[in-house]
């Protein structure tokens, strides 16, 4: 009986810290979606990068708990795609800069999709 007592503890306590780390990863991931989102429909300006300068300030700070989640080479793949976003903001090349955005939001979103125990992730 001890044996089955301890084992649900553990079953209930393995899926709370999944569920909870679960929203806490899309709480986060969110809300940089969100930040990239409002620079992706910013017009090209002197205000873009310091906008993209905050985006990175801010990917730098959430990062630290998407190490114990994802893949690290997906983060660092996110890393140096928004750190050549203020370079390219400040020279001009809006181009190359919504595009860079354009990769971010899809990357983001692949990583917001992965994280969510759907069928075919479980598969």
């Amino acid at each position: 009986m001890k044996r089955l007592v301890t084992a649900v503890v553990l079953l209930v306590l393995i899926i709370g810290i999944s569920t909870l780390s679960l929203f806490a990863l899309e709480r986060e991931l969110e809300e940089i979606c969100a930040c990239a989102g409002e620079l992706r429909q910013a017009p090209p300006s002197a205000a873009l990068e310091r906008d993209s300068e905050e985006l990175f300030r801010l990917w730098n700070e959430k990062e630290r708990l998407f190490v114990i989640f994802v893949r690290h080479d997906v983060l660092d793949e996110l890393t140096v795609l928004m750190a050549e976003l203020p370079s390219l903001a400040r020279h001009g090349e809006y181009g190359h800069f919504y595009s860079g955005l354009d990769v971010i939001l899809a990357r983001l979103d692949d990583l917001l999709d992965s994280a969510r125990p759907t069928y075919r992730n479980l598969l």
